[in-house]
């Protein structure tokens, strides 16, 4: 039995059928190029737009480069701008990141062919597990070719943005894929929600670099060099050229929302937390569906022996660091990436933002809590599905040792720590009926743990300022939420998909009038169309309370049971052990945990120590 915490989001199904992409450069309404489409003229360089959706307004700027190939010395560094190029561009050229197949959703049983059922995100799971890994995955996605020349953005803009007769609020997404797979390709097309906000918003979708090309960290990392966590600094850059360049297409750099699902969701979180809270935060306004990830906080010993050693070794780098590995070509990389997902013994996320000390000093739970994060954030909206983890975990049997391999190798062996969640979350016939079995025990670890608890550290430190959602239409499975998001009555896609699922006609829009309106203005009730109902702010509470469940039947205000702090905050007490065990606490903020008695000696041993190194990134 293999468990998969995968944060998957759905890059996806539209994928390598031609013409059903929600791509604008698929769809049958769009001029072609010609001269008359405007030219974006850029600092750097200039880029014309590859289409016009005549009947909606909305011009698509298609593969803008945000910074220069990642490439050479510049492998596993933060990104650099981009290198003037007078030549006009197109568009025509564009990666995606190199991504790496969710091997980990295969189990001891064999994989089913896609097709054997509707359930959207389960299909997925089984599609992407009977995949040969050497198929292209941003090809199958519905955009271009994989390589390590990766970071683009497409752009979407109102034509009335583009004549300077108004200033729009500005979407950034971040899609999620369990920081392996994904890009800004396929389902993630701008128009549908252009259109449900009445043309009133830019969107923004730009690629990051995936695996281990963007998440490796640990202490061998920061002394050869490199930064922990490019990934994100990738998104970064992103936030940072959509102000420094949105008066030049009509958009307001002091209106951003950032939205995102699953891993991109857990970066928005940590975006909230990035240096501590001590820089301007680069959007106001935030769209968190999902956050997942797993908590990584031990630099130089599970992060560093466990996952980054590992992966080294798979590349036939062992002990030679980080140049051996910036040397190999970036196919070689991909093949150690691949082995290094196949050889997870229990399923955990492969890569995922890691604590380094400068971005992100540890993680997310202990910032807030502690008072250290983004304050300048006007609102949010938080939401997670019904059933974020059961779908990770695909079939055979489950065992108390599969239970504790999936701790251990999420969390390290930390003794203390260990015994505690064995207490907190005992064996089903210990459990006095909470568990009845060790899948549920299983789930129940994945989701509170890696998922659900994220929605109550983040209403807490945002109190007064979240409305929160659960998303319960179908089996409210784990991106699930994501059709709904991208609707759009135009595209081929989601024709084909009323097949599956008539209602999507009434319930996108529905939908879309909740979080688009929530960019427009911050409260998502405002354009809210008449066949929802209100939408209260979320009370923080023992349960968070004035919650909006989406359901078949339609809306209800529900007390959120996944997110009570009688599981939440034992995690958090949890994380904070693990963190002052490994002496990686910021000195200016150490969370005590009770596990250790709260004893905070030794709590940022190692933190000091590394300041050392850490000033090369």
């Amino acid at each position: 039995m293999k468990l998969s915490f995968l944060c998957l989001a759905v890059p996806i199904i539209a994928l390598s059928v031609p013409g059903l992409s929600g791509n604008q450069g698929t769809s049958p309404k769009l001029e072609e190029r010609q001269s008359t489409l405007p030219l974006l003229k850029l600092p750097y360089g200039t880029w014309q737009a590859l289409s016009h959706d005549r009947a909606n307004d909305i011009y698509l700027f298609k593969n803008i480069r945000f910074a220069t190939p990642p490439v050479g010395d510049l492998r596993f560094a933060k990104p650099a701008p981009p290198i003037r190029n007078d030549t006009i561009q197109t568009g025509a050229y564009g990666n995606t990141c190199v991504q790496s197949n969710a091997k980990p959703f295969a189990t001891n049983e064999a994989a089913p062919k896609p097709g054997t059922g509707l359930d959207f995100t389960g299909l997925l799971s089984s599609f992407l597990g009977w995949l040969s890994p050497t198929l292209d995955l941003g090809l199958l996605q519905g955009g271009s070719s994989s390589g390590e020349d990766c970071l683009f953005l497409d752009l979407y803009v109102p034509g009335k943005a583009l004549n300077g007769s108004v200033k729009l609020p500005i979407i950034n997404w971040l899609y999620g894929g369990a920081n392996i797979f994904g890009s800004k390709d396929g389902i993630y097309a701008g128009t549908g929600i252009i259109k449900a906000a009445g043309g009133d918003v830019i969107f923004v979708g730009a690629n990051y670099r995936l695996g281990a090309f963007g998440f490796l960290g640990g202490e061998t990392v920061e002394k050869d060099g490199g930064t922990p966590n490019a990934g994100l600094w990738d998104q970064r850059a992103v936030f940072q050229w959509i102000q420094d360049y949105a008066p030049l297409f009509g958009g307001d750099p002091k209106d951003v929302s950032a939205w995102g699902e699953s891993a991109g969701a857990a970066a928005i979180m940590h975006h909230l937390t990035a240096f501590g809270g001590k820089k301007p935060s680069l959007f106001r306004k935030a769209v968190i569906n999902s956050p997942g990830f797993d908590n990584m906080v031990d630099r130089n010993g599970h992060l560093e022996v466990n996952r980054y050693k590992v992966l080294e070794r798979f590349a036939g780098c062992e002990g030679k660091g980080l140049p051996c590995l910036r040397a190999l070509d970036w196919k070689s990389l991909k093949d150690a990436q691949d082995k290094y997902i196949n050889f997870l013994p229990a399923g955990p996320s492969a890569f995922g933002p890691v604590a380094d000390g400068v971005l992100i000093r540890q993680v997310p739970s202990l910032e807030f809590i502690s008072g250290n994060y983004a304050k300048d954030i006007d609102s949010i909206i938080i939401s997670h599905v019904a059933e974020e983890s059961d779908k990770f975990i695909r079939g055979g049997t489950i065992t108390d040792a599969d239970f504790l391999g999936a701790v251990q190798h999420n969390l390290g062996s930390n003794e203390a720590v260990n015994n505690a969640i064995l207490k907190h979350m005992p064996t089903p016939a210990e459990s006095n009926g909470k568990f009845k079995s060790q899948r549920q025990r299983v789930v129940d670890y994945i989701q509170f743990a890696s998922f659900t608890c994220n929605v109550r550290f983040l209403s807490q430190a945002y109190q007064g300022k979240t409305w929160n959602a659960q998303y319960s239409r179908g089996d409210g499975s784990h991106a699930s939420d994501v059709i709904p998001l991208f609707y759009d009555a135009g595209s081929p896609l989601f024709k084909a998909y009323t097949y599956v699922d008539p209602t999507i006609s009434k319930f996108g829009p529905e939908y879309h009038s909740y979080y688009t309106s929530h960019t427009k203005t911050g409260d998502p009730n405002t354009y809210r169309i008449n066949s929802t109902i209100p939408w209260p702010k979320a009370k923080f509470g023992p349960a968070i309370s004035n919650v909006l469940n989406m359901q078949d039947t339609g809306y209800q205000i529900i007390d959120d049971t996944k997110t009570t702090a009688e599981d939440c905050d034992f995690w958090r007490d949890a994380f904070a052990a693990l963190t002052i065990s490994a002496g990686w606490a910021p000195p200016d903020a150490v969370v005590p945990s009770s596990i250790l008695g709260n004893d905070t000696s030794g709590a940022s041993r190692n933190f000091i120590r590394a300041q050392s190194f850490q000033q090369r990134f």
